[in-house]
């Protein structure tokens, strides 16, 4: 930006000689009209002189003398700055007309001046020096406040574009910001640039490709350039972040305390990672450190039930080239006693900006018709609740039905789609399918054994992922 800000202070006394030349042209031409200059048109045929010429020369001796006072040291000497306003401010903004202007009409008030006072005031009208000068000056300065203008207008017309631009890529490639620890979503995070915390850093004032600091400039624009190698953070509980502007996915998991949402989870996680994204992922790993010795105690025979202040998200980051960022998997692993209706419902900020959710369901528990029922229930009002919903509107978030142990030989068992429909509402399910069809847009249903890192799990997300409309799909083929 010092260096744009410095572009346009030395231009402005170089773009308005351009029609200043042309009013002082008229100018003397219109002097040629009236005494005693019209005697000198009267003599210039005895000396083979054109009137044209008489024009041009004292507009090329105005515009020679206004240039070699501007930019050489005799301005100087006549207590010309010729200096951009310093500005300690960081990210350097652009200064345009609203800080400028005054700088540059006092350069050229000290022109003119000295100007004017370099000529013997009884011989000023004749002096072939001043005059030409002090017109072509004067000129100058009328022609430099619609340069300023022009300036500013192209500046900020750019700007508004990249912005438009800018925010269509990162609406493509990135969506939004979901904080990998807090869970909570923004539209940017935190950049931090040379100690300073910029939020949501994109094309301004302060620049519309980089962003200017003391130490050097960073890059403000595109989400598919270098902005989002950037140290980041969350605006909401300035955690530290690792994202770099990756694309996430929401999955919220829902269901009764022990039936399977924890394991359902790590079979999915752990399926992702150690098939790398089924070959298509250059890296699939997880975000957290503690999710790997959890993943290995699943992966053991031992899993845990979550316990209900559990926030932060299971998160896989999967790197491909061939996406300008990276996709995240977040899995929300919802305590089950949330499910009961015994927990204050802001525990889960989440259901404010989650892409799909998941019921899972135990068909071996006691009574797992009504169990279900009832944390189905709770997860729709909260649901609703969290995105100001009516209960007569539909939602659109797509849910997945996941009836867990089909390794257990049972009625539910090898079912899927809408075979499993059909069988879930003929053995006692019906009030679950009837309310999920008649509050969801799209439903699905799956059984697995989740307690392995079997395909159906997988299946699962890479069919949310499709109702979603999410690429993040391609992962679990």
């Amino acid at each position: 930006m010092k260096e744009l800000n410095s572009a346009v202070w030395y231009l402005a006394f170089i773009i308005p000689l351009v029609p200043a030349c042309i009013i002082a042209y008229h100018f003397f031409g219109f002097l040629l009209t009236i005494f005693p200059f019209c005697i000198i048109v009267d003599l210039a045929p005895l000396f083979h002189i054109d009137i044209g010429t008489l024009q041009v020369v004292p507009v090329v001796i105005g515009c020679l003398g206004f240039l070699i006072i501007c930019f050489t040291p005799l301005g100087q000497s006549i207590d010309m700055k010729q200096k951009v306003p310093e500005l300690g401010t960081y990210p350097v903004p652009f200064i345009g007309l609203s800080k400028m202007w005054e700088g540059l009409v006092s350069e050229y008030y000290t022109i003119g001046k000295w100007t004017f006072f370099l000529g013997n005031p009884m011989l000023y009208f004749i002096s072939p020096f001043a005059l030409p000068v002090f017109v072509v000056t004067v000129a100058a300065a009328v022609m430099l406040l619609p340069y300023l203008v022009f300036v500013d207008v192209v500046y900020y017309a750019a700007m508004a574009a990249a912005k438009v631009v800018d925010e269509m890529q990162y609406r493509h490639n990135t969506k939004r910001f979901v904080c990998p620890e807090c869970g909570r979503a923004s539209d940017r995070p935190v950049y931090d640039v040379c100690g300073n915390r910029i939020p949501g850093l994109r094309p301004s004032e302060s620049g519309i490709f980089t962003v200017e600091m003391e130490a050097a400039s960073f890059p403000c624009f595109g989400s598919n350039g270098k902005r989002k190698e950037l140290v980041q953070s969350c605006p909401l509980c300035s955690s530290s972040v690792e994202t770099k502007e990756g694309r996430p996915f929401v999955v919220s998991v829902a269901g009764a305390p022990s039936s399977g949402k924890t394991s359902f989870v790590y079979s999915v996680i752990g399926r992702l990672e150690s098939t790398s994204g089924s070959g298509k992922a250059d890296a699939a790993l997880l975000y957290h450190a503690w999710e790997g010795p959890e993943l290995a105690r699943y992966r053991a025979g031992s899993c845990g039930r979550t316990p209900a202040s559990f926030q932060k998200p299971h998160v896989v980051v999967l790197e491909s080239g061939r996406l300008t960022t990276r996709r995240l998997l977040y899995m929300f692993d919802t305590g089950g006693e949330f499910f009961t209706g015994r927990i204050e419902a802001d525990i889960q900020p989440q259901y404010s900006h989650t892409d799909a959710l998941a019921l899972v369901l135990d068909p071996s528990c006691d009574r797992p018709a009504d169990v279900a029922l009832g944390a189905y229930r709770v997860l729709v009002e909260r649901y609703r609740q969290f995105n100001r919903m009516d209960a007569s509107v539909r939602i659109d978030v797509p849910l997945a039905v996941v009836v867990t142990h089909s390794d257990i030989p049972g009625p539910l068992s090898g079912l899927s789609g809408t075979d499993l429909r059909d069988r879930m509402a003929d053995i006692g399910y019906f009030g679950l399918v009837n309310s999920a069809e008649k509050d969801f847009r799209r439903v699905s249903f799956f059984t697995c054994d989740a307690r392995a890192e079997c395909k159906e799990t997988g299946e699962v997300v890479k069919r949310l992922c499709e109702d979603a409309g999410e690429d993040i799909g391609q992962f679990f083929d």
